[in-house]
């Protein structure tokens, strides 16, 4: 029952991986189109207008835990729980491979499509190009991901584990709201990057079903009573 339960997951996996993918390849191709500009500037201007003097700090303490530096504090964190106290070493190693995975296919996407950032005003300074949001692509698969294990790890102990995913998803959308409020990114920035990053967590999840499938199986066949041996002598 359980290997087939992963290969549901995998099934439903990939039909999430090419929804995400197509949605992607759309707004690219959609650069320098008129619907995504009225798009974007509709959008933007509106995320742009709750600017406040009370907004800005906190919008700017979001944004930076969205950055490498913040990341890899949280991580060091994350797998030191992972590996001390829930003997997870399948896990950690998934989620340092797909953070470090989707950063540099985030770099290699950006340097492909060359895409400047918006003119401004900006309320921060940035370097490079703007699609899609490495924000946005980077926290969905860490923040998601960590979201995903604190889940798996709580759900059947805690009647409100149902929290984790909201909190979650709410989290990494102020992460990637922040990117416009700031005017570094534009809107279709962040939903390419949320689209791309949402690749890396599909396979990610799925690459942790497989191994707490395996985990389980190996406990179960240790549980299992052997079998007597009749042919022994009394």
């Amino acid at each position: 029952m359980q290997g087939k339960a992963v290969h549901k997951d995998l099934f439903w996996g990939l039909g999430v991986a090419c929804v995400l993918l197509i949605g992607f390849i759309i707004l690219w191709q959609s650069i320098s189109s008129g619907w995504l500009e009225a798009f974007d500037e509709g959008i933007g201007s509106a995320v742009q207008s709750l600017r406040s003097d009370g907004l800005t700090p906190a919008v700017k303490f979001i944004t930076t835990l969205g950055k490498a530096k913040a990341e890899s504090i949280i991580f060091l964190v994350v797998a030191a729980i992972l590996l001390y106290k829930f003997k997870q070493r399948g896990e950690t190693l998934v989620l340092f491979i797909g953070v470090l995975a989707t950063w540099g296919l985030n770099n290699v996407i950006k340097g492909l499509i060359e895409r400047e950032r918006p003119a401004g005003p900006w309320l921060i300074e940035e370097t490079g190009f703007s699609f899609p949001s490495g924000h946005a692509m980077v926290s969905i698969l860490f923040y998601g991901l960590i979201g995903y294990l604190v889940w798996l790890n709580v759900r059947r102990g805690w009647k409100a584990a149902w929290l984790v995913p909201v909190l979650t998803i709410a989290f990494v959308l102020c992460i990637g709201l922040s990117r416009i409020y700031l005017g570094v990114h534009y809107p279709s920035d962040v939903l390419a990057g949320f689209a791309a990053g949402g690749i890396s967590l599909t396979a990610c999840i799925i690459a942790i079903n497989h191994i707490t499938d395996r985990r389980a199986r190996a406990k179960q066949r240790m549980q299992r009573p052997s079998r007597p041996d009749y042919n022994m002598p009394v």
